[in-house]
């Protein structure tokens, strides 16, 4: 009980904003494409990514393990639900069914990140 006060108490220290997490599933049409058209629309998939991150839209993306049907997140650098709806509606295996999205509001610390690598 002690450690959550604790915990709460040092988030609440920290300024709070609302961003949009993307859980990413495997769509309808995940087992109808062909693995050609599939090799195409990853790769389109993995150019939508580096777009966004590109325009400090993406905070971060990722793939999930295991064989399960939930295949990765988003997490989006707005709190605009509709905003990042649009963005996910250009990525390519979004459009073609391969992959849904489904888009949660998420509360944490204002100017999270990822933090680059210390250089050897």
């Amino acid at each position: 009980m002690l450690l959550m006060l604790v915990c709460c108490a040092a988030l609440s220290a920290q300024e709070m904003r609302y961003y949009v997490l993307a859980l990413l599933y495997r769509g309808p049409n995940a087992t109808t494409v062909s693995a050609e058209e599939s090799k195409k629309l990853q790769a389109g998939h993995m150019a939508n990514i580096q777009k966004l991150a590109g325009g400090k839209k993406l905070i971060l993306a990722g793939p999930m393990g295991g064989k399960g049907d939930l295949r990765g997140i988003f997490l989006f650098d707005t709190a605009d639900m509709k905003q990042a709806q649009e963005w996910c509606d250009v990525d390519p295996a979004i459009k073609a069914g391969t992959l849904r999205v489904e888009l949660h509001p998420w509360y944490s610390a204002k100017g999270i990140g990822i933090l680059e690598a210390p250089k050897p």
